[in-house]
């Protein structure tokens, strides 16, 4: 015997026993798991929410988080002397207005700059309290400041002298000038400008007004978030105008939107668990009374709830916060808890239903405990994998659902098991599954009536044959229309024309599949934040995030040939299309410094000691200069400059593609430099998972396949079953990363996910049907197919769609997170139902010459033993071992016995096996 089928064997003994064990202690099978479910639950007490976005979609060892730790260290930001170009976050603490006219008009005319005065006069004049109405503060008291005026004064003063001089004020874009010569930048104030062939503005589609506050300190940090939480409030409630429409944004949005939409998932568990049990109650019912198992779908559903709540408490305990990401995690486990339910009761239905409940209890569970063994391994290890990520949702998440696939089993294979040892004992005692009342077989119902709603059981007259269990009537379908239909020659010719043309669409889609989350996806469809998004995407498109080149090592800037090497890295930074390049768009100290020297003292040929000396005590101080204070570190005598930066002005770029290709060529500049450069820009963070998700997406796959190869080798009857089943993790990941593609699912952290747990399901799918062929009597290739799909069709197709049905709420979701979960979801259900069902049993059919032969284990009458039963009524009497001798052995084959209510025993497997007390006449074979 080879090894595989040696492992294979010793698992099937091992659960045969187990499954005996099971129907010996079914109390405590039933209780030990209940009362351990219930003390892991109390863990949901330490349940805490991870909302920062920033936190959950980024990598946090990126190169952008190691570069924002430098900038904070040498360059920090100065709330009293706030430049918004030298901002080092996208998400500081403040209120951010997008004012746009209701009309879709100019938003330069006098009605609406009126409007959006009062609106400006409303904030500056909010109160806010804290400490029990103590400490009472308003916005100049806390707002970030620039030449000693709050953010937005600048473009307040703009509007304002606008509204009284509009006439006679030509704007220029986006550098304008007030009569009294101070300039003002707005290009980050006014968004969708219209500018006429002199460079005026003819008219602006939105506005952006930001009121940054102060933070850093406990105290100002506290101070700014009540203080958003007043400005959205008022923005909210402010009806003053219906000339505006207003979009806003505040630090703590992201994080809210976050809890928001985790919490309005959580009703979506009841709706689920009403359609899953419907489902399962349905699939579990049959026309035979005391056969049907509708509580068994019930229990099904119950323990699948515990692996849940087992889990949201254990490692709520252990401090692993819960997350939105993470929300959509108890879908996917009631899915896959019905699936077990329904291969363990399949198992249940093959067994003769005229052996004892332990003995059927043993045979089942050596083929479906095996079979849900091998699953919810290979699961668990695709999410120990995707734990391996640098993307702290996708870690969370595989780690949450890697763990409650691990509960979902051990409750499968004990609770579970227990409650189908409850249910088998009733229907051996040929009771009816509602009323729990005896009841009459269907040969011996006294009535029509009686019959359709009451009878069912194993009669007195049962032979061999009717001792199987009934079949469902999709289980007849399987084997009376299906399995023929798959196996034609013809279908098997359009199956394999069908299977080519979806690996081509599937590569197709694989070569044109986008890249990477959108802040915008994060939000709800018809949240207020993502409109905040969609009206930056539409107005401000023009100049995007500033760039700070930092020569984060010290240079002789006073030596001309440094001055020239700064140059020509600022040249080749500003040639690229992602940067504006006119030389007034970049903030370079060493440009404007130069022409300083130049114009004070005719050449800038001087040493280190001027040089630097001119540096600090004239030209910053000045007062057009002294922005670049910011961009300068001294040593502490102030004689040497140690690193210093000049800013860029990116262009908005908005496809992920872009943002990529943005942030990398960024890169590949500032590292081919002659000098050593640090180069950052706060949307650098969020971009840095675009670069870490093609590669750690593909990783993750090469890893999970090869394990799953290695576990099917271990597991499986025979390696041709890994061969097969690691084909079709590959068609299968192939086909639905290809389609997502084309059903706007992006490639980022959600979609990563999904991606992962596909190589689960494609072994769930896979490994049974393959299975099922292997072990299959058939001779054929085609009786082989048509057997499999005859043993496990149904179970797998119940399987598949329960956890359609488990996910199908989330498909009419508002948040693309949750949306983009189903769609893979559902994709990974479809084609695994696909293989199972369409693709391996032709293609099995056509390798059967190759493939070996295991047979499926099933009942041999090698000895029959009677005794006369002395129950009046047909129960299970097994016959002490004391009185086997006297029992008379029928061995000769054709000989009858026409003994009523006898007890039968068979040898199996070289056991002795006890069937119920039946009557037996019939020819023993």
């Amino acid at each position: 015997m080879a090894w595989y089928e040696i492992i294979n064997h010793n698992l099937s003994s091992i659960f045969y026993s187990y499954g005996k064990l099971i129907t010996r202690h079914k109390r405590k099978f039933l209780l030990c798991p209940l009362l351990l479910a219930s003390l892991l639950s109390l863990g949901v007490i330490c349940l805490t929410f991870e909302n920062d976005a920033i936190y959950l979609f980024t990598p946090p060892t990126s190169r952008a988080r190691a570069d924002l730790i430098y900038m904070e260290r040498h360059f920090p930001v100065d709330y009293d002397d706030f430049i918004p170009s030298r901002a080092l976050t996208t998400q500081e603490k403040a209120g951010n207005l997008y004012i746009t006219s209701a009309d879709g008009g100019n938003v330069l005319r006098g009605e609406i700059i009126s409007d959006i005065l009062q609106l400006n006069a409303a904030f500056q004049a909010m109160e806010v309290t804290i400490d029990n109405n103590i400490d009472r503060f308003n916005f100049s008291s806390i707002c970030a400041r620039f030449n000693g005026q709050c953010l937005p004064e600048f473009i307040i003063s703009f509007l304002s002298y606008l509204n009284e001089n509009g006439d006679n004020f030509l704007i220029s874009y986006p550098f304008t000038v007030f009569p009294n010569g101070e300039p003002i930048f707005l290009g980050y104030s006014l968004g969708g400008v219209t500018v006429a062939d002199d460079g005026s503005v003819v008219s602006a589609q939105a506005i952006a007004l930001n009121y940054i506050l102060q933070s850093g300190t406990p105290e100002q940090d506290t101070k700014a978030l009540q203080w958003e939480e007043a400005f959205t409030r008022l923005v909210e409630s402010w009806n003053s105008s219906s000339r505006m429409a207003i979009s806003h944004l505040t630090s703590q949005s992201l994080s809210n939107e976050l809890l928001a939409m985790t919490e309005s998932v959580m009703p979506l568990m009841i709706v689920t668990f009403c359609i899953l049990t419907s489902f399962a109650v349905t699939s579990c019912i049959m026309t035979d009374w005391v056969q049907a198992k509708p509580w068994l779908g019930v229990c099904g559903l119950i323990s699948a709830f515990l692996a849940i709540s087992s889990t949201v408490g254990l490692l709520s305990a252990c401090g692993v916060a819960f997350n939105q990401v993470v929300a959509s995690m108890p879908f996917l486990v009631i899915g896959v808890g019905i699936d077990d339910m329904f291969i363990m009761v399949a198992s249940w239905r093959h067994t003769d239903r005229r052996l004892a409940v332990e003995e059927r209890m043993g045979l089942a569970y050596s083929d479906a405990a095996v079979s849900i063994t091998i699953t919810s391994v290979t699961d668990a290890l695709a999410f120990c994998i995707g734990a391996i990520t640098p993307l702290p949702a996708v870690r969370i998440f595989c780690l949450y659902a890697g763990v409650a696939i691990i509960f979902d089993y051990l409750f499968q294979i004990t609770f579970f098991g227990a409650c189908m040892v409850y249910t088998g004992q009733r229907e051996a005692d040929g009771k009816h599954y509602l009323t729990c009342k005896k009841v009459l077989p269907k040969d011996e119902a006294p009535s029509t009536s009686y019959r359709i709603w009451c009878a069912g059981g194993v009669s007195t007259t049962v032979t061999a044959e009717e001792g199987k269990q009934s079949e469902q009537i999709i289980t007849q379908f399987f084997r009376k229309f299906y399995g023929p239909f798959i196996v034609n020659p013809v279908v098997k010719m359009l199956v394999v024309v069908l299977f080519t043309g979806y690996l081509c669409v599937a590569v197709w889609g694989c070569l044109h599949i986008q890249e990477g989350l959108q802040l915008k996806d994060i939000f709800a469809d018809d949240s207020f934040a993502r409109k905040y998004y969609q009206d930056q995407g539409e107005y401000f498109t023009e100049f995007g995030a500033a760039v700070s080149v930092v020569l984060d090592t010290n240079q002789n800037y006073w030596e001309k040939g440094i001055q020239n090497e700064i140059e020509h890295i600022t040249m080749d930074f500003e040639s690229s299309r992602f940067i504006h390049g006119e030389k007034q768009h970049t903030e370079s100290w060493v440009r404007d410094y130069l022409t300083f020297l130049s114009e004070t003292l005719n050449t800038t040929n001087v040493d280190q000691e001027l040089f630097v000396q001119l540096l600090r005590d004239e030209f910053l101080t000045r007062p057009e200069f002294q922005n670049y204070n910011k961009d300068i570190n001294f040593n502490c005598e102030k004689t040497e400059i140690e690193s210093s930066r000049f800013v860029l002005k990116s262009t908005e770029v908005v496809q992920s593609t872009d943002e990529m290709e943005f942030m990398s060529e960024m890169r590949h500049k500032a590292d081919s430099a002659s000098l050593s450069l640090t180069i950052f820009s706060p949307t650098f963070i969020f971009i840095e998972q675009y670069v870490i998700i093609v590669p750690n997406t593909i990783q993750a796959l090469l890893i999970a396949t090869g394990c799953m190869f290695i576990v099917a080798l271990f597991l499986m009857p025979h390696p041709v079953c890994a061969v097969m089943v690691t084909v079709c993790i590959v068609t299968i990941e192939t086909g639905v990363i290809g389609v997502m593609s084309l059903w706007n699912v992006k490639l980022d952290g959600i979609s990563m996910i999904n991606i992962i747990l596909c190589i689960g399901f494609s072994v769930d799918f896979s490994s049974h049907m393959t299975y099922a062929f292997i072990t299959s009597p058939g001779k054929t290739g085609n009786e082989r197919a048509m057997d499999a799909l005859h043993t496990l069709g149904t179970p797998i197709l119940q399987g598949g769609l329960s956890t359609i049905l488990g996910i199908s709420v989330l498909s009419s979701s508002p948040a693309y997170v949750f949306r983009a979960f189903f769609r893979t979801m559902f994709l990974v259900m479809l084609f695994g139902l696909f293989h199972s069902l369409v693709f391996l049993p032709v293609f099995l059919s056509f390798l059967n010459t190759i493939l070996p032969r295991k047979t499926r284990p099933t009942p041999e009458v090698g000895e029959i033993q009677i005794e006369p039963s002395r129950q009046a009524n047909n129960a299970y009497s097994p016959i002490p071992k004391d009185n086997v001798e006297d029992t008379q052995p029928l061995k000769n084959k054709g000989e009858q016995s026409s003994v009523c209510k006898e007890h039968v025993y068979i040898l199996y497997n070289d056991k002795r096996i006890s069937l119920d007390s039946v009557a037996i006449k019939e020819t023993v074979l």
